[in-house]
């Protein structure tokens, strides 16, 4: 396991639950008699395709080193999977409660790091599928990809033959039980290379750093960018507790790429732009909105051609939302040029930096200043580095199905974490884009009526840039 993976390990403490999760709303008016035992069946039958699914933690010696997978030979589907009955009237409202109180509890470290929970009963014949994994296993694009190898195109779902290739692959990469002696090696070598590790890192974080101010101040062409530790405290930002809220909404994806259009940006400028609008008015209606603009983290992916469908490959960029703004338009070319200036401090960190400093990060002294900080509430007390998690995965255009049910909607959950307090993950899929909000319900216990201002924040801006 990397240090970058392992990190979400030596992160997670009683309030901070490192593990992300996936919604999907199936369509079972064609196929009454579904149930969770057809997911069951299906994931024990492409277990070999999902290795996050099939393998446990093995830790060093004394955890001194980056824990590693291991393969466990007889994973039972059952013990996994969990079904619920939806409370009436069964909508979307109604679900997220199932969901936020399925979120709210850590995974269990000593079998293979993944729950699933089928919600029954929802309205207009529909149920949900919700499945939970460790984010030391997978970032947001190693999900989408797990998930693929359970989707089909056809409800009848592929044949044997079909997955008969992958399936001999999959098992060519299984990692067996390490013996004392593996384990005591993978402990020295880590021990004996992190100081090596450690020096090289600080060269690079140094020149890194030394580039990225000297851009700042000699390009004018860097203003509007987002500075982390200058975001104004927000109703949500601080020390968490357990529990969790969740909300879900949904939009269409012809009215996002018209605002993305608009000022020649991306799909990240009129998501980023949006969620700026939503807060606005969600914090304006509260009368408690900063003078100054909201900034977000945004993880981006560092992933190359590499076919892991897991771990982690990501860095991150720091940005504006333009929550100062009141005009859309105006808020929509200020979020454009923020991505830009964030995205050229990014790339000036370079690929990897983030991941070599998890490397060298000691796992016993990472893990026990996490627990210090959250148990001491620092995140109360130091000025806030950020608001909040907002990130944005591809998912696929055309129609999917999963065990044979139709997949109506997809909504990604990302972590919760000490300080920010909100994550907001965003997901297109066929002609719609699905909204997953999920906060600290202690810090953000109206999460319904900030997730009820995204649909007007688009059609506000589709107004404006029309």
């Amino acid at each position: 396991m990397s240090g970058a993976d392992a990190s979400f390990l030596y992160f997670e403490t009683p309030a901070t639950h490192m593990h992300v999760l996936g919604t999907l709303v199936v369509d079972i008016t064609d196929n009454p008699g579904w149930s969770a035992e057809d997911l069951i069946e299906l994931l024990q039958h492409r277990l070999d395709l999902l290795p996050p699914f099939r393998q446990k933690l093995a830790l060093a010696m004394m955890r001194l080193h980056h824990p590693v997978w291991v393969d466990v030979p007889d994973v039972d589907v059952r013990e996994h999977v969990s079904r619920v009955s939806c409370p009436a009237p069964g909508t979307m409202v109604e679900l997220a409660r199932e969901v936020a109180s399925f979120a709210s509890k850590k995974l269990d470290r000593s079998r293979p790091l993944w729950e699933c929970l089928v919600v029954e009963d929802l309205a207009d014949h529909r149920a949900a599928i919700v499945i939970k994994v460790h984010h030391c296993a997978v970032d947001g694009v190693g999900a989408a990809r797990i998930l693929s190898a359970i989707f089909d195109l056809l409800p009848e779902g592929r044949t044997e033959a079909e997955l008969l290739g992958a399936k001999q692959e999959a098992r060519a990469l299984q990692r067996p039980e390490p013996s004392v002696v593996d384990v005591a090696v993978h402990t020295a070598t880590g021990l004996a290379t992190r100081p090596w590790h450690t020096a090289r890192v600080g060269i690079s974080a140094a020149k890194a750093l030394t580039g990225i101010i000297g851009r700042r101040v000699g390009d004018a062409d860097t203003s509007g960018g987002a500075l982390p530790l200058t975001a104004p405290r927000a109703p949500f930002n601080g020390a968490i507790t357990p529990g969790r809220t969740v909300a879900y909404v949904d939009v269409a994806l012809d009215d996002v790429k018209a605002i993305k259009s608009a000022v020649g940006g991306t799909f990240n400028d009129a998501v980023t732009a949006i969620t700026g609008g939503a807060l606005r008015t969600y914090l304006l209606k509260r009368d408690e909105l900063p003078d100054s603009s909201l900034i977000a983290v945004i993880p981006v992916s560092t992933r190359g051609d590499e076919t892991d469908i897991a771990a982690n490959r990501t860095s991150a960029m720091f940005t504006s939302l333009g929550t100062d703004v009141a005009d859309p338009v105006e808020r929509l070319k200020v979020v454009h040029q923020a991505n830009k200036v964030a995205k050229g401090d990014q790339q000036a960190l370079g690929p990897d930096l983030v991941a070599r400093v998890s490397e060298a990060a000691p796992p016993n002294t990472t893990a026990a200043l996490a627990r210090l900080y959250s148990m001491l509430r620092f995140a109360n007390l130091h000025p806030v580095v950020h608001n909040l998690v907002l990130s944005n995965v591809a998912g696929p255009p055309f129609q999917i199905y999963v065990a044979g049910a139709k997949v109506d909607g997809i909504f990604p959950l990302g972590p919760v974490m000490e300080g920010p307090g909100l994550n907001i993950t965003v997901v297109s899929y066929r002609d719609r884009v699905g909204f997953g909000l999920i906060a600290c319900s202690d810090r953000l216990p109206d999460l319904d009526d900030l997730a009820a201002e995204f649909p007007v924040a688009v059609e506000e801006m589709l107004l404006a840039v029309r």
